[in-house]
């Protein structure tokens, strides 16, 4: 028996872009793949009314919409859509996780399909070029750097994936997958492969990532590493301290000492509203699931 695609989004009023998106994913599946696939849309509080049918296009066998009744961001929308699809898929089914803005090119779904048929492993896309500002790249690439340094792992790649169901088992309950959901597929899921794609411009609109936006969805990653992040600033702070004390300039060390504890504090104070925001949310929040069958 084949596994069943289904594409989930997250979205934010940006139901144009969304549009625009469902219709080349359905080229792709009508004329290249030639199968059909399931629609799981996770409507993150919009502010705009749209007709939720409009969505429904030739290749989709079923669309459900999960209505937030509060704005949580993407990457607890995609938790909270995974969540989902683990408890009415059950198994043998494959996760295809896109933005539904247009930046994650599409054309790049057959290729996901491809190397997880290759290698049976789920498959994260590798961003290429980019098309973001200059400072947008800049501190990313900082940040980068960053999670080498404390971590000694590279994060290339951003939602657009394929996840098989085996491995949805691994996450879907990670109080992690609430803070940022890359690096929690980098903790918990052992095999990944990768393919490598452009990351596009935004079909219409200007993106809603700003440089307070960028150092918070940083610090979030920051957290789902925390515990690797404290053993590596142990590590730095005997280095440093030998290294400062050999040049006799210990208040550079004490500077750098209370950087690193800051730094610490803020990972776990980070992960400790994550994990009190999802008894929250799962109490005091209802999900409304709409389904259209064919």
């Amino acid at each position: 028996m084949k596994a069943k695609i289904i594409i989930l989004t997250p979205v934010f009023n940006d139901w144009k872009n969304l549009t625009k998106l469902l219709a080349r994913i359905n080229i792709i599946f009508r004329k290249k793949l030639k199968k059909k696939f399931d629609l799981v849309v996770v409507n993150d509080c919009s502010t705009e009314n749209f007709n939720y049918k409009k969505l429904k296009n030739g290749k989709i066998d079923k669309l459900t919409v999960i209505s937030l009744l509060k704005n949580v961001g993407s990457q607890r929308s995609l938790a909270i859509g995974i969540r989902h699809i683990k408890k009415i898929y059950k198994k043998n089914y494959k996760i295809i996780v896109i933005d539904s803005d247009g930046q994650d090119n599409p054309s790049g779904i057959k290729k996901l399909l491809k190397a997880n048929y290759k290698k049976k492993n789920s498959v994260v896309v590798n961003r290429g070029q980019r098309k973001e500002p200059f400072w947008f790249k800049f501190f990313y690439e900082f940040y980068s750097i960053l999670i080498v340094i404390f971590v000694a792992k590279k994060i290339r790649f951003g939602n657009y994936c394929l996840l098989n169901s085996n491995d949805v088992e691994k996450i879907f309950n990670k109080t992690d997958l609430w803070s940022a959901f890359p690096p929690t597929l980098l903790m918990n899921i052992k095999n990944i492969s990768s393919i490598t794609l452009d990351r596009e411009k935004r079909f219409t609109g200007k993106s809603k990532m700003n440089f307070a936006g960028l150092l918070f969805h940083a610090f979030k990653v920051f957290s789902v590493f925390r515990n690797r992040i404290l053993i590596s600033s142990i590590l730095y702070t005997f280095i440093f301290y030998h290294f400062f004390k050999a040049v006799d300039n210990l208040k550079i060390f004490l500077f750098i000492i209370l950087g690193l504890v800051i730094f610490n504090m803020t990972n776990f104070f980070l992960a400790m509203v994550a994990k009190r925001f999802l008894k929250k949310f799962l109490t005091n929040f209802r999900i409304k699931t709409i389904n259209y069958n064919r």
